[in-house]
This record gives structure tokens, sequence and C-alpha cells, in this order.
């Protein structure tokens, strides 16, 4: 027995690119037992965007104020939410998703909005850093078991236990083991979008916090340049830990001379006083990780020497 009355899909970002699997993730969740409603603009298009700005924040409204309790994901992400931040009222979304107790799920671009509903009051619960229905449900060969694991875990019993090997930076390991257990609310998402919200009013103070960050397809040198402006801004100096994800860069090339993300991971974690930890299982890969966003958490080390993130009733 699913722990909500339905599983809504909205499209508030880019457009489906593959209907086909939008389909497929349809099927794959209803047989999952989930009971399904599509929002009237999910497959929408203006351009590359799911509508235009005025349907898809008006989806999120309509979505977010959902009769009975309501799982809402995302068809996709794409860029988009940042065109709609001075169109969404969310104080009045979040008090939505509380009053609800609703859970918005997604990654990439859902970044954006996450964020800011956690700057007007959503509560961490109702905030899902998880799957989305074309990337995650959508392939031929199904949900990957571990991402199901993980987002059932979750939405069912609002708990995360994600476990995860640093293979390929043994040599910082002795100094993060050193530095756990950590304790801290686990927030951040796409790296492009988190730094496309600094000194705005949707930014919000996160100081003590474990930074999870991920992006796909930007080379080495950006995500370094990225990093530096978290850095550089203060924002990273001020947590407890950050987290890599996966990042999907592309390889590097002959100019690179051997600098890539290793390098990087390096180059960060010596300008810092805090544990700098690859590999999170989480970003556009597969099996995706889940996590709650703004939730307290506990950074430790398993008894086999893997690094392990918590949340929920356990911590």
């Amino acid at each position: 027995m699913k722990p909500f009355s339905e599983l809504v899909l909205f499209s508030p970002s880019g457009a489906l690119t593959d209907e086909l699997a939008f389909n497929r993730a349809l099927v794959q969740l209803s047989t999952l037992g989930w009971g399904l409603r599509e929002h009237e603009h999910t497959r929408a298009r203006l351009q590359r965007f799911a509508g235009d700005d005025a349907q898809r924040a008006q989806a999120i409204h309509d979505v977010f104020n959902s009769t009975g309790r309501s799982l809402l994901m995302a068809a996709r992400g794409g860029y988009g939410i940042t065109r709609l931040l001075p169109m969404l009222r969310f104080e009045s979304l979040a008090q939505a998703l509380n009053s609800g107790k609703h859970v918005l799920c997604g990654h990439s671009d859902l970044t954006t909005l996450q964020l800011p509903l956690l700057q007007a009051g959503a509560a961490p619960e109702t905030l899902l850093h998880g799957p989305m229905a074309c990337f995650d449900f959508g392939p031929e060969f199904g949900v990957h078991p571990d991402t199901l694991q993980q987002f059932e875990h979750a939405v069912e019993h609002g708990l995360v236990h994600v476990q995860w090997a640093c293979q390929g930076f043994e040599d910082w390991q002795a100094y993060w083991q050193g530095a756990l257990p950590i304790e801290g609310v686990a927030w951040g998402g796409n790296l492009a979008m988190v730094c496309s919200l600094l000194s705005t009013p949707w930014m919000p103070n996160m100081d003590g916090g474990i930074l999870i960050l991920e992006d796909i397809n930007e080379p080495t040198y950006r995500i370094e340049r990225m990093l530096l402006q978290l850095l550089q801004s203060g924002v990273l100096g001020r947590q407890r830990a950050v987290l890599l994800g996966q990042f999907c860069e592309p390889a590097p090339g002959p100019h690179d001379a051997g600098y890539d993300l290793s390098a990087v991971v390096d180059y960060i974690q010596n300008l810092l006083h805090i544990p700098v930890i690859p590999n999170f299982p989480f970003g556009h890969c597969t099996p995706k990780a889940c996590w709650f966003q703004g939730m307290e958490s506990i950074l430790q080390v398993s008894a086999a020497g893997e690094f392990v993130l918590q949340q929920g009733a356990h911590v």
C-alpha cells in the first residue's frame, strides 16, 4: 500500500525528448503499484521548453495544490526553471507542500526549484532529490533495482542509507576517515544550478551543512571553475563536508595533459579544511541514490571502510 493517494507527473523544465521513454515510465510506475495522474501540459512543447513560461509556472502551482497526499515527480529536467523564479510564489508553494504532506521528487534542473522552496520554509521531508520519470523509469530495460530500492525506501519510510567506496582517491582516504563522523544538513544538487542561485533571493543560507554536488557534460575546467566560484563566494568554506556525485564529464583531451576530475578534487581539497569526498552515487547516472534536501544527516565510515550517508529516523 503506497503512502500517497497518487503519483503526479509534470514537466516544469524541458520538453520531452523521448515520448516513448515517458510512456514506458508510465507503464513501469503503474506496474509498481502507483496510481498515476499526468498534468495536462506534461507533453507540451515551445522551442526546447515544456510549454511557455506561464504554462509551466501554472503547472507547478497546480500539482503542488493536488488533493490528497501526492508524490510529485518531474517527467524530466533540462533547463527552464530559472526563467520561472520571479513568477513562482514560493511561500505559497512551500505551504502547499507542508500542509498536503506532498513529496517533490527530481534532480538536475529541479535543484532550482527545491532550494528556493527550502528557503521559503518547505519541510525537508517534502523535498526528495531523486529519480525522474524518463531518465530512471523510462529505459527499455526498466528501472535499475538499486535505484528502485533507494527510491522506495525514501518515499515509503522516509529513510536514506547510501553506502559507497572512493576508488582512485586513496591519497585522501586517511584524512577523510579521520574527520568522520560528521553531522549536518544535506543540501545542494546540480552544480551549475547551485551556482546560478548565488546572490539571488532564492539561495538558502546553509552554513554547517553537507553539500552534495553533481553535473553532466561539463568539461573538467568548467567543473573546477564552478567549484571555485562556490569557494570564493564563501559557500564551500562554511560547510562541514562536500560530497561530489557523478559528473559524466567529457573525456580529457590532449591539451589537458592529465588534468582530470581527480586533479580537480585534489586541488579543491588542498584549498579546504573539510573533507571533499567523491564518487557519491548520485547525479545523471544509473543506479541513483536518493536524499532529502535540507534534512539532518550523518556522514560516517562503515565497518567495511566505505562511506555512509544516513537520513531519517535513525539520525
